[in-house]
């Protein structure tokens, strides 16, 4: 037979409902603190990162994301931390204006050879 909180902690009712709302509010603050370090890194707003996440194979889009690098590292001759320097220089630019880069560090790093 399961026992309640209040028979393996020995609080009053009103007690055990004071614990648990603590625990809600802490768990609360937990799940938006942890939110708002995705919203931060993906500029979205807090909902949003719900629905991401809720929609979003995160392996998958990790794997997709890593071969993606390895395909334009191999295509260009840069290392993936140039590649990733080049995405967020601009997040606003198109794939034209972010080729042109690629480009550009390309012809750099393989002069420099």
């Amino acid at each position: 037979m399961p026992h309640t909180k209040s028979h393996q902690t020995h609080l009053s009712p009103a007690e055990e409902e004071a614990q648990e709302q603590e625990d809600v509010r802490k768990l609360v603050n937990v799940v938006e603190e942890s939110l708002e370090r995705i919203a931060k890194i993906t500029k979205l707003p807090l909902q949003e990162v719900m629905h991401v996440i809720e929609e979003v194979d995160v392996a998958q889009l990790m794997r997709a994301t890593q071969e993606a690098v390895k395909n334009i590292a191999d295509a260009t001759d840069l290392d993936t931390a140039h590649i990733t320097r080049i995405f967020k220089e601009n997040r606003t630019a198109t794939i034209e204006n972010i080729v042109q880069r690629l480009r550009e560090e390309s012809q750099v790093c393989r002069g420099k050879w």
